[in-house]
């Protein structure tokens, strides 16, 4: 550059109006979305604004429901998905990501929240799997579906939060043996070359993981030895969650982790591989 283009381009930055600096968006406090269950429906928010969220589930039915949320992939409508779920064909190529699970149970309220950053300008599908007998349609068949869509066009950052993370492998999970009792918000990481899923139990007191394993190698039913299950992520091969599972660890018990996925359907489920584990919360 000549010193006369350079004189000149140095008068033109003199004599510009001096612009505001842009500043970044700041993190947003975390916003407690309540999800309502009925027979075969649900009660929720047609629409949210973007940022930090965390969805806490009630089911007000008479059977056993769960809130099971996925981040759609731009331009795939509800009908879409809807259209491929009923056809029983998988729906993976709909899905930018699941988000997670949570169950309830009869009239009660799941143990855990869902914590996600729900992203501006896109929309999130809810459904139902369960089913009320072996051979009775899944609840999503009869109408438990929803959607909901996130307004704005700009994402807010997440907070600071402390997170303990699971990963999982083929097929063991990498995790925190014994933690404090109180708020913890979980991230489960899929380093594997399979699907994988984080399933928590609480198990009553007195009983530990080795009873449920012994039990269901004797070919025992393990219903008798959990207290509660609360929900799961999950997620393809070497893939991440985009939702994180927070909840409140009770003092002096015993939580089990493990993975009831299959390979295939004459696969074992990937907890009689070794998937599975124990996270003992101390007394106080």
């Amino acid at each position: 550059m000549t010193n006369a283009f350079a004189n000149f381009f140095a008068l033109v930055l003199l004599t510009l109006p001096a612009l505001p600096v842009p500043t970044k968006a700041k993190p947003s406090k975390l916003r407690n979305v309540e999800v309502v269950a009925r027979d075969y429906t649900f009660e929720v928010p047609k629409e949210l604004p973007p940022g930090p969220a965390a969805f806490h589930f009630s089911n007000r039915g008479n059977v056993r429901h769960e809130f099971n949320l996925a981040l759609l992939k731009e331009g795939v409508t509800l009908d879409q998905y809807l259209k491929v779920l009923w056809e029983g064909k998988p729906v993976s190529a709909l899905l930018e990501g699941p988000v997670g699970v949570l169950f309830a149970g009869k009239g009660k309220e799941s143990a855990a929240d869902l914590v996600t950053n729900l992203k501006a300008g896109r929309d999130y599908v809810i459904i139902c799997i369960f089913k009320d007998k072996p051979d009775a349609k899944r609840h999503h068949q009869l109408g438990m579906f929803s959607l909901i869509h996130i307004s704005g066009r700009r994402n807010i950052p997440d907070g600071s939060q402390k997170i303990d993370t699971i990963v999982g492998t083929d097929y063991a999970f990498m995790y925190p043996a014994a933690l404090k009792p109180g708020i913890h918000t979980f991230a489960f990481v899929n380093k594997g070359k399979q699907r994988h899923e984080l399933a928590f139990a609480l198990l009553k007191p007195g009983v530990s993981v080795a009873d449920v394993v012994d039990a269901d190698k004797a070919g025992k039913s393990v219903k008798d030895l959990i207290e509660f299950s609360p929900g799961l992520l999950h997620s393809p091969a070497g893939e991440t969650p985009l939702g994180l599972f927070r909840m409140n660890l009770l003092p002096g018990r015993e939580y089990m982790i493990e993975c009831g996925f299959q390979d295939s359907d004459k696969s074992p489920p990937h907890y009689e591989l070794g998937m599975f584990g124990s996270i003992k919360v101390a007394r106080k």
